[in-house]
């Protein structure tokens, strides 16, 4: 979001061209035009930190006037990877996660939660596609809990999701990572609860008259 500093800056050139141009035109200018020059920064900065919090999620401000998908809240994802168990030659089976979005409008944070192990976003970016689709690039780094460490370790990966809808429905893409591995993931439901940990977005779903998404 903008600072004090930035947006004193802005204002304060705006201010002076418009004196300029009214001095141009032969205008009167005195000293009591910039009396409210603070209070204006320090209203303009409640409305700004109120609309990169909350206000730029109201529906009636999409499409034209935010031009950013709304992923805020949990989202039940099956996960589905293409990793072979070296002495079976067996792939493994899809397990169940949970994408826990943290949104305002200048940011995002993405967490992917598993019963083994929770994915942290390091980087994150929404790009705009030329026909209006949006995408998600993010690199992320695995960190299993400590009983699996034998067989999964830390890792880091990069993620492409495709957003669709809108408002947004279902997230779905595919992850690859530095050990070789790789897999898609898709999303079959969504709450507006930010939930912290595996359990907790389940008993979410499992609880929730809320009808999800996707």
């Amino acid at each position: 979001m903008i600072s004090r500093l930035h947006l004193s800056v802005i204002i304060g050139i705006a201010v002076a061209l418009w004196a300029a141009m009214l001095v141009l035109e032969g205008v009167s200018l005195s000293a009591a035009w910039m009396r409210p020059f603070s209070l204006v920064i320090g209203a303009l900065l409640l409305l700004l930190l109120a609309f990169d919090l909350w206000l730029w999620r109201l529906r009636f401000l999409h499409g034209w006037f935010v031009k950013r998908p709304l992923l805020r809240g949990t989202w039940r994802t099956r996960l589905r990877s293409e990793w072979k168990d070296p002495e079976t030659g067996e792939v493994s089976e899809a397990i169940d996660a949970y994408l826990v979005a943290r949104q305002s409008f200048s940011r995002l944070s993405l967490r992917l939660l598993t019963k083994e192990s929770s994915s942290e976003v390091l980087g994150t970016d929404v790009v705009e596609a030329p026909d209006g689709t949006y995408r998600v690039y993010a690199i992320y780094r695995n960190e299993p809990k400590l009983q699996v460490r034998d067989r999964s370790q830390i890792h880091y990966g990069g993620l492409l999701l495709e957003v669709e809808g809108d408002p947004v429905a279902r997230l779905k893409g595919h992850y690859w990572t530095d050990r070789n591995s790789r897999g898609e993931l898709e999303t079959s439901g969504h709450r507006k609860t930010i939930c912290s940990s595996f359990d907790e977005a389940a008993r979410t779903f499992d609880g929730s008259a809320e009808t999800g998404k996707g």
